[in-house]
C-alpha cells in the first residue's frame, strides 16, 4: 500500500464489530423490571404479558442490527483496504445504528407507541441511507473494492437495495398512521429477506 491515504482494514473492522456488539448489549439492558416485582407474586404468564411489549421491538431491532453486522462483514471482505472517506462513512453508519437503541426502549413502554414507532422507523431510515452511502462509496468510488461482477450488475443491485431499504422505511413511516404494528411488521419482513446472503457479491 504505497498510497499514504490507504489504510489497513483490520483495525476498522474490529472497532466496528465492537461497537455493534455494545449496541446489541445495550438493547437488552433497556428491559424494565416491574416496579412491584419484589413485593408481588407474578405468574409466568403475567410476567410474559409485561415483557412481550418490550420483547417485540427488541427482537426487531436486534434482527436489524444483526443483519447489518453480517452485510457489513461481507462488504469488508471485499475491500482490499480502506481510506479516509470510507472510515468517516463507516463511523457515520455506526452512529446511525446507535440511534436505534433509544426509540427501541421507548417503544417497549405502554404509552405513546405511535410516536416511539415514528422515532424508531426514522432511525431505521437514517441507518438504511448511511449504509447505502457506505456501500456506494466502497463499490463505485474508492477503487478498493474487489469483485468479478460487472458495473451494470452492481448498479442494478444498488437500485434494488435502495428500494428495499430507505423506500421501505418511508412506506413503513406512513403505515404508522394506519397501525404502528403494520409498520413494524413491514420492517421485520423486509429485514428477513437479508438473512440469506447473496450468491455472489
Amino acid at each position: 500500500m504505497k498510497d499514504k491515504n490507504i489504510i489497513d482494514k483490520a483495525r476498522l473492522e474490529n472497532f466496528s464489530d465492537g461497537v455493534i456488539a455494545i449496541l446489541i448489549t445495550i438493547l437488552v439492558m433497556a428491559f424494565e423490571i416491574p416496579e412491584d416485582f419484589l413485593i408481588k407474586k407474578y405468574s409466568i404468564f403475567e410476567l410474559l404479558e409485561y415483557l412481550i411489549p418490550q420483547l417485540i421491538p427488541y427482537a426487531i431491532s436486534f434482527l436489524v442490527i444483526a443483519v447489518h453486522l453480517f452485510n457489513h462483514h461481507i462488504l469488508f471482505s471485499k475491500m482490499k483496504a480502506v481510506d479516509a472517506p470510507f472510515i468517516w462513512l463507516n463511523l457515520l453508519f455506526l452512529f446511525s445504528l446507535s440511534l436505534i437503541v433509544y426509540p427501541t426502549a421507548l417503544l417497549g413502554q405502554v404509552h405513546n407507541t405511535e410516536t416511539a414507532t415514528m422515532l424508531l422507523v426514522g432511525a431505521y431510515f437514517i441507518k438504511a441511507v448511511t449504509f447505502r452511502l457506505l456501500h456506494h462509496y466502497a463499490i463505485f468510488k474508492s477503487g478498493l473494492f474487489k469483485t468479478d461482477r460487472t458495473k451494470k450488475e452492481l448498479k442494478k443491485d444498488a437500485i434494488i437495495s435502495w428500494v428495499k431499504g430507505p423506500l421501505v422505511e418511508v412506506i413503513a413511516f406512513f403505515l404508522i398512521f394506519v397501525d404502528y404494528k403494520l409498520a413494524l411488521g413491514l420492517v421485520f419482513v423486509v429485514t428477513l429477506t437479508y438473512i440469506i446472503p447473496p450468491k455472489k457479491f
